[in-house]
């Protein structure tokens, strides 16, 4: 039964569950497990640790897994063993951030393209004859800034998403990561700043130029009036590095 170490950089909202992804401690790279359920969803009796608690943003997690579960456009899957608890290990040290975190960082940060492409979505069919080389990366991103919306006249339906240059190339994506929507979810309609965001919500620990995302390419969804399916580019985890590096004593 192969073991799998991961630093936790990915806890999202999905199908009524969450997923969760991060990179291997042993610099093998990315790790997404996945469940039996709906499209790889976890739910609470998966990713339970053993302690009673849930996985965070740069813990150690230890992950039982029984086989590589890789798709078109999620490459890095693997399906869990079910009825084995995690474990979590502690937090990512100083160390392992910059042995595995930055380099990711730098790369991915360097260009334009983002998951391989431009936009914002590719194309399941492209995907099922040209198969993702990597569904999940860490960017830092340029002039972001943060977008609530609602629907139509129910303010209470908003939607969260995050604009970000990468190069000069201007991305546009939802935001699936439940603590940073928690967070927003009392702004008005509107695009705040960094800068806007830190102040209205007394985040003293947060820096406005210090921010990392780890983007996910999503489930195929077929949009309204469509005929085709469409991989879409996610905002998996927003992680301010000049708080963690607060929270988990690195400086």
């Amino acid at each position: 039964m192969p073991t799998f170490e991961i630093i936790c950089l990915a806890k999202s909202i999905k199908h009524g569950g969450i997923c969760i992804a991060g990179m291997k401690t042993d610099g093998s790279g990315w790790l997404r497990p996945v469940s039996n359920k709906r499209d790889g969803t976890l739910y609470p009796e998966h990713y339970t640790l053993e302690d009673g608690s849930e996985p965070k943003i740069f813990d150690i997690i230890r992950i039982p897994c029984t086989r590589p579960e890789p798709r078109c456009h999620q490459p890095e899957n693997w399906l869990i063993k079910h009825n084995h608890l995690w474990e979590n290990l502690g937090n990512a040290t100083l160390n392992q951030a910059r042995q595995f975190l930055n380099p990711e960082i730098k790369k991915q940060s360097s260009c334009a393209e983002l998951l391989g492409s431009l936009d914002k979505e590719i194309s399941y069919d492209d995907l099922k004859k040209s198969p993702a080389k990597s569904s999940l990366a860490l960017v830092k991103p340029k002039q972001l800034q943060w977008q609530i919306k609602t629907k139509g006249n129910y303010s209470n339906d908003k939607k969260f998403r995050s604009l970000f240059l990468l190069g000069e190339n201007l991305y546009d994506l939802p935001i699936t990561d439940p603590i940073w929507i928690d967070k927003l979810k009392n702004f008005e309609e509107g695009i705040y700043s960094c800068e806007e965001v830190i102040e209205e919500l007394k985040l003293q620990d947060f820096e406005p130029d210090q921010f990392t995302l780890t983007i996910s390419l999503g489930e195929p969804f077929k949009p309204s009036g469509q005929e085709k399916e469409f991989c879409y580019k996610l905002v998996a985890a927003v992680i301010n590095v000049a708080d963690v590096k607060k929270r988990l004593e690195w400086i």
